[in-house]
Parts: structure tokens; C-alpha cells; sequence
């Protein structure tokens, strides 16, 4: 009987947030399109030259990848802007190493100059991964049912140095998210593991966030 009540519970509960949810998307709210890389206006000016150093990461338990991934993603979507032109990677990462410098997030507005004059950009952009992890938040009966959300988010900071005067002219927050939903009734069905894919998705939507605004800041 306690079983057969527990059940009623549980598929109660289904129907509810089923129902919640399509209620929820039966509105008519009007919302603003906020801008994307997908549409930012044309641009048909010169391109403008940036190089990007390697992001420092300052998420525990994670390594130094997570920082150049990010950097790797703000050069494909500053690309993609089609406003920018962005210095090779690998060039700077030799020059820097023929100037006895890390291709590294810590980099003072001096070096930063002598970097941007010697490969003629007009700014250098400096990073670092402040957030990079998950949640679980979620309703757990044992033995009986579990519904929950894996959520994954990820934060960026980036600095904008000016090569002409070693000022800070642009710093600001990427954030990106992204959710996830498991259920399992009686044993059957489940959560996920971590899923470095959804994880670095989660970034790449940080950076597309820093991208466009990146676009409109910089002249």
C-alpha cells in the first residue's frame, strides 16, 4: 500500500512539472533579441589587430588547458566577428619565447606593449577562467525516485590592453551556462557523470558572450 501511495507520488509530480512547464511557454512575453555572433551587425571597416595571450586558470582542480581552451575560443569567435584580425598563435608563442616571455594571462601593461609593437597590433587581450564547474540540485525519494539537473557554468575575465599607451581599456565578465535534467524511477534511468563536452560548452557560451561584447567596445 506505502508503495503503491509512493508511486502516486511521484507520477503526481510528473504530471505537475509537465503541466508547469507548458504553461509556463503559453505566455506571450515579449522579449528583446539580445546580440549573438549570429547577428551582429556587418562591419566594413579595417580590421582591427589583437593578439590573445594564453588565459590563466583560477578554478582549483583545474589545469592550465582550461585556460588556453578559452583563449582558443575567444580567437575562433573574434574571428568570426569579422572585425578583428588576430595574430597566429603559434608566431606569438615564439616570439614570446625568443623575448623570454610566457605566453601567459599574467602580463603587465609594459610587456604588453613591447609584445603589441613588435607584431603591430593595436591591443592584447589578457584572461582568465575565474569559474569552470558544476551542480546537482534535485527531489530524491530512495529506492523510489529521483529527479534532478546536472548544471554547468563557466566565467571569463578578460583585460584589454592598449599598445599606444599600456592603459586597461576594456575588462569585463563572459558568463555561459548550461542545464541537463536525469530521472529515474525505481533503479531505472539516472543522472549523468561529468560531461566535458556540455562543460565546454558552457564555456564557449562565456566566451561568444565576451566576443560581442568585444565587438562593440573595441575600435
Amino acid at each position: 500500500m506505502r508503495k503503491a501511495v509512493l508511486l502516486g507520488v511521484v507520477f503526481s509530480l510528473i504530471l505537475f512539472v509537465g503541466c508547469a512547464g507548458m504553461q509556463g511557454g503559453g505566455g506571450q512575453v515579449k522579449q528583446e533579441t539580445k546580440p549573438t555572433l549570429e547577428n551582429l551587425p556587418p562591419y566594413t571597416g579595417p580590421k582591427i589587430g589583437v593578439a590573445i595571450m594564453d588565459f590563466e586558470t583560477k578554478v582549483p582542480g583545474f589545469g592550465w588547458r582550461v585556460g588556453q581552451g578559452a583563449s582558443d575560443m575567444l580567437t575562433t569567435a573574434l574571428v568570426k566577428c569579422k572585425k578583428f584580425r588576430v595574430f597566429e598563435r603559434d608566431k606569438l608563442a615564439s616570439l614570446m619565447k625568443e623575448q623570454g616571455l610566457q605566453l601567459s594571462g599574467a602580463v603587465d601593461g609594459a610587456t604588453a606593449v613591447r609584445v603589441g609593437k613588435l607584431i603591430g597590433v593595436k591591443y592584447i587581450v589578457t584572461g582568465a577562467v575565474t569559474e569552470y564547474g558544476t551542480s546537482k540540485p534535485g527531489f530524491n525519494v530512495p529506492g523510489y525516485f529521483a529527479m534532478g539537473k546536472r548544471g554547468y557554468s563557466a566565467s571569463v575575465d578578460v583585460r584589454v590592453v592598449s599598445v599606444d599607451t599600456g592603459e586597461i581599456l576594456f575588462a569585463d565578465t563572459g558568463s555561459g551556462a548550461l542545464e541537463s535534467q536525469s530521472l529515474a524511477i525505481m533503479g531505472i534511468g539516472g543522472g549523468e557523470s561529468f560531461d566535458e563536452k556540455k562543460a565546454s560548452q558552457a564555456m564557449r557560451n562565456a566566451i561568444n558572450d565576451l566576443a560581442v561584447k568585444l565587438y562593440y567596445e573595441l575600435k
